[in-house]
């Protein structure tokens, strides 16, 4: 029985520690920061700030609800300085739960303080917006026009020809019908879903597969996060991207320093290079996402100023969001 109990203690210790550990290759030295990120490619964001600040980067990649998740579990004793990249649902939710540290950076005089928290809790790095990518010569070969505005997707010759993903598990989706109905007025804009969604046959799994069929010619519209980056992986294809004219609809990646950050200075100094101008250009190299601040844009990258915001209320439409979505499967029950 001793020994039995022995065993016990030796493997709840074992556990106790694997969970304390920190991240890999941290070993708390004055120049490291350690940081959980939700942004895609964010080796080059680390290889390039470690050459401009001579701080090492440590970071573990995850979506932003397992991010949340361990901010949570960890909330007495934090094991990152930095949250980086993600959803601003879950970076509102994780300052309405203390998980975050007030930092208003120099630079982010630059963002527009719609992409802020007026507190400083998080400080937009970059824009998703949601745009379509059309298949040129599938439109062509149904004799359509290529759209222009979310309007002209009602139109019946785009009867099955729209792929759209489901707003039950897709941000890109639920932002397009929230924010239709914000441009719309909700009474109105049901009713404009209504026309648009008889158009579509199907819901996707991902934000990720309309602009690949519509890229493989499967439809002729994929609405789409970032549009413009189908075009800019795929150089030459037979796509077009589509801004609406009547809305561009958007929402703010953030970065955040955690409370209780073991590296707080080394974490202030990595917020306030994210929206410096080099910074700024890192980023669009890891991820050509809309940047937030009026820096040159990469190739292929629009500016803010090019295009119609809609000026996406994303905290008003973030706490509707369950009373939208019930709405959405009730009226619409063939995608249940």
């Amino acid at each position: 029985m001793k020994g039995k109990l022995r065993l016990l203690s030796v493997l709840l210790a074992t556990v106790i520690v694997a969970v304390s550990l920190p991240l890999a290759g941290c070993s708390g030295g004055e120049k490291e920061l350690n940081m959980y990120v939700a942004y895609g490619n964010p080796e080059i964001v680390a290889q390039e700030f470690e050459k401009a600040t001579g701080i090492k980067v440590n970071f573990l990649p995850m979506s932003s609800g397992e991010v949340l998740t361990r901010l949570k579990a960890e909330k007495a004793n934090p094991q990152t300085d930095i949250w980086f990249g993600g959803g601003s649902d879950a970076f509102l939710d994780a300052t309405n739960e203390g998980l975050l540290h007030a930092y208003k950076a120099p630079n982010a005089t630059n963002v527009d303080p719609v992409f802020k928290d007026a507190d400083g809790y998080w400080t937009a790095v970059s824009i998703v917006v949601v745009g379509l990518v059309a298949s040129d010569t599938r439109l062509n070969n149904k004799g359509l026009e290529l759209p222009k505005t979310w309007a002209d997707l009602t139109a019946a010759g785009f009867y099955n020809e729209i792929s759209s993903p489901d707003p039950n598990i897709s941000g890109t989706a639920y932002t397009a019908i929230s924010g239709i109905l914000q441009i719309l007025g909700e009474e109105q804009g049901w009713q404009f879903l209504d026309s648009l969604f008889a158009n579509i046959e199907f819901l996707e799994k991902s934000g990720s597969a309309p602009p690949s069929k519509a890229l493989q010619g499967e439809y002729c519209i994929g609405i789409a996060p970032d549009p413009h980056i189908t075009a800019i992986d795929n150089p030459g294809a037979p796509v077009s991207v589509v801004f609406p004219e009547d809305g561009v609809l958007a929402w703010p990646s953030p970065v955040a320093i955690v409370n209780g950050a073991k590296n707080l200075e080394n974490a202030k100094t990595f917020v306030n290079w994210t929206l410096s101008d080099e910074g700024q250009k890192v980023l669009m190299q890891a991820s050509p996402r809309v940047p937030v601040t009026n820096v040159e844009t990469i190739a292929g990258v629009p500016t803010l100023a090019d295009l119609n915001m809609a000026g996406y209320d994303y905290l008003y439409w973030g706490a509707e969001r369950s009373r939208i979505l019930a709405e959405f499967n009730t009226r619409y029950p063939q995608y249940q």
